[in-house]
């Protein structure tokens, strides 16, 4: 992996297309659902497009489809599942496979778990000449029954055998694809990271009369230490434990505020957010959260707060902390891989055990009492966003796997002279 300094993004010149002189060409990128598109991946494909390719992505309508095609993207609704059953797979794999045939695209780039099993299979079925897997976190996790993860494994070693190279925005996922045979090729597992948008995620002590607009809105005292967590509200992102560590804080300490940013998607189904609200309502902490629903002003809702807390049980390499570290805010999550990677325990926030509410609570506890700890992590948050996580980096990083795989699959041809 090269060394993760920053640079201005280079203007790459537009290619030919070896299914004709002078065209683009066509990449087709496979996720489960537009909102991922359009929130976590759209700067990758966007550089893609300025790169000069022609991009298109496959995925289930909901939202933000006409959004992205009004950005340049070709979109194709595919009515991609996030369910194991295998049945649910068969109408858009079927689908998949017809339109890689039809539009004779050079690379098909994957993302998310189930979705890159499909679209995986599709490519391969349909003789896709390079198939790429940008992995943001496999499905199985160290948490998992050891029955259940082996066989996650064993299915991603066969769909491995499918695929031309891989992305990992974890570098311990990269290791252990290597290690357990998925990727048999290291130079062919590159780790690109997630990266953040520095400048829209600016430190919190910029100027900004947003911080001071939203507490009156969110009627939250100014001067009362926030606590905040930005994800789907699922399980598995940590939600039970979070509402276990409000308690346990609220019992030493009655000028804390919690803030949930996020909502459930339709596709999600462990009702968690009634569970949820449910549980602050038996703490009593009802007049303490706030809950803001799907947004897209994160941004404005980091400068609310003190302390970002992430008791995820599984990630890939979470987005929410790097956008945390940016604004210079202190981070809490939980000991897994992704988390790990983002926060140095100690220096930039504190790591703890995942699936354990007391262990949250006593390191927002500590934050809470040591606001210069907070403020001295949170500095250094921001020092390491800046060093290793500026999105441009990710951006050319990721130009060039695109690059390299179709080099080797002889399907690049650069512009000729005059």
């Amino acid at each position: 992996m090269k060394p993760a300094s920053v640079a201005v993004e280079p203007k790459l010149p537009v290619r030919l297309s070896p299914y004709g002189q002078g065209t683009r060409p066509r990449i087709l990128a496979v996720c489960a659902l537009d909102v991922m598109a359009w929130k976590l991946l759209r700067p990758w494909f966007r550089a893609l497009l300025e790169a000069g390719y022609e991009v298109h992505i496959a995925c289930a309508r909901t939202n933000w489809f006409e959004q992205l095609a009004a950005d340049g993207f070709h979109m194709h609704d595919v009515p991609l599942r996030r369910r194991m059953n295998p049945l649910v797979h068969i109408a858009p794999l079927w689908a998949l496979y017809q339109l890689i045939r039809r539009e004779r695209f050079v690379l098909v780039n994957t993302h998310s778990p189930v979705a890159a099993a499909v679209g995986r299979l599709a490519g391969w079925l349909a003789q896709a000449p390079a198939i790429i897997y940008t992995v943001h976190g496999f499905y199985f996790h160290d948490n998992m029954p050891w029955w259940k993860r082996r066989g996650f494994i064993a299915l991603e070693r066969l769909l491995g055998r499918m695929t031309s190279a891989f992305m990992f925005v974890s570098d311990e996922d990269r290791q252990m694809a290597l290690r357990e045979g998925i990727a048999t090729d290291a130079a062919k597992a590159t780790t690109t990271y997630n990266g953040v948008d520095l400048g829209a995620y600016p430190p919190k002590g910029s100027a900004s009369p947003i911080s001071g607009e939203l507490r009156s809105k969110l009627n939250i005292p100014q001067a009362a230490p926030v606590v905040r967590i930005v994800a789907r509200v699922v399980r598995e992102k940590g939600y039970i434990e979070f509402s276990e560590m409000a308690k346990l804080v609220s019992a030493g300490r009655s000028d804390v505020y919690f803030l949930v940013v996020g909502d459930a998607l339709p596709s999600d189904r462990d009702g968690i957010v009634a569970k949820l609200r449910s549980c602050v309502e038996a703490a009593g902490l009802h007049d303490r959260f706030r809950f803001t629903g799907s947004t897209d002003r994160v941004a404005d809702y980091l400068r609310v707060m003190d302390i970002f807390v992430l008791p995820s049980y599984r990630e890939g390499f979470p987005c929410s902390v790097l956008e945390a570290m940016s604004c210079e805010l202190p981070v809490v999550a939980t000991n897994i891989r992704g988390c790990r990677e983002a926060v140095v325990d100690g220096e930039t926030g504190l790591l703890v055990p995942p699936r354990d509410g007391t262990a949250l609570a006593e390191a927002v506890g500590r934050l809470l009492q040591n606001p210069d700890l907070a403020r001295s992590m949170g500095a250094a948050g921001r020092a390491r966003a800046v060093r290793l996580y500026d999105q441009r980096f990710v951006q050319r990083r990721f130009v060039e796997v695109i690059e390299d795989a179709l080099k080797e699959k002889n399907l690049e041809e650069r512009p000729t002279k005059a």
